[in-house]
């Protein structure tokens, strides 16, 4: 083999192990590692990076694309991934399953080892340190997955002093996905506060009751100004009632497709 051969080889074995698993184009299969159920109808997947030290650098706030074959049509859904950014080799996307959900059921039916398509990052917030002086973030169910993304971004970069309050609404204590970690995290940094809401609550329930209202925004969010900002993840007509809300309260009036700049940016 000629010289020039080999380094061809060397510079090609280099490129092949710098390969990323998530391309924003290439859809690439990924194994499953781990599946830990979490409620009645939510599991956290663990997915197998290429490389042992590779993290999957994606931005605050964005999801990775992944493909199921259906019935001979490709079935695309997205995922905020909820791993530690500094976590290396995997990480975990957390999946609501639904009755009708064809691709949350196929997720269901995963058995470690098994493969999924994905690509990405996929996303429209553009999240910089200190953007704002306090953020106001609402979730309802599975929409906890691109807000924890944003409270992980800021809790884990020491020069982001970004105070944050999360209004997170369920439909019961036990659909509270993530409950302990949110509150492990609001123990540990002053600077963050969670709020639960529950549609059925319990006898022994303190929270707030129903679903999450214009008067909840006002009541826990901050006020509206040039220096705050608002989230919003969750169903469709949370997303549409929330919007409605908050610009009764004063802040900008958005679209469920917000741009980076809007002051009130739904995901």
């Amino acid at each position: 083999m000629t010289f020039t051969a080999i380094i061809c080889t060397i510079n090609f074995w280099e490129a092949w192990r710098r390969r990323k698993s998530i391309d924003p184009v290439k859809w690439n299969d990924l194994e499953l590692i781990d599946k830990t159920v979490i409620s009645k109808n939510s599991a956290i997947y663990r997915f197998k990076l290429f490389h042992e030290d590779e993290v999957l650098d994606i931005p605050a706030g964005h999801h990775v694309a992944c493909c199921f074959s259906i019935d001979g049509k490709d079935e695309i859904r997205y995922y905020s991934p909820i791993s530690n950014r500094f976590d290396t080799g995997f990480f975990d996307i957390l999946v609501k399953s639904y009755p009708n959900g064809k691709v949350s059921k196929r997720f269901a039916m995963l058995k470690e080892g098994q493969t999924v398509k994905f690509r990405g990052p996929v996303g429209r917030l553009n999240y910089t340190t200190n953007m704002a002086d306090h953020i106001g973030l609402v979730a309802g169910g599975s929409g906890i997955t691109p807000i924890l993304q944003v409270i992980t971004k800021v809790i884990t970069t020491p020069e982001d002093k970004t105070k944050l309050t999360l209004l997170f609404g369920n439909e019961t204590e036990n659909d509270i996905l993530l409950q302990n970690e949110l509150d492990e995290i609001a123990k540990k940094y002053p600077d963050f506060s969670v709020h639960y809401a529950v549609t059925e609550p319990s006898a022994a329930w303190e929270g707030e009751t129903g679903y999450i209202t214009k008067e909840m925004i006002e009541k826990y969010m901050p006020k509206p100004s040039h220096e705050n900002r608002l989230f919003i993840c969750g169903p469709p007509e949370m997303k549409k009632s929330l919007i409605e809300a908050s610009s009764e309260l004063g802040w900008e009036k958005t679209t469920m497709k917000s741009l980076p700049e809007d002051q009130v940016f739904c995901f």
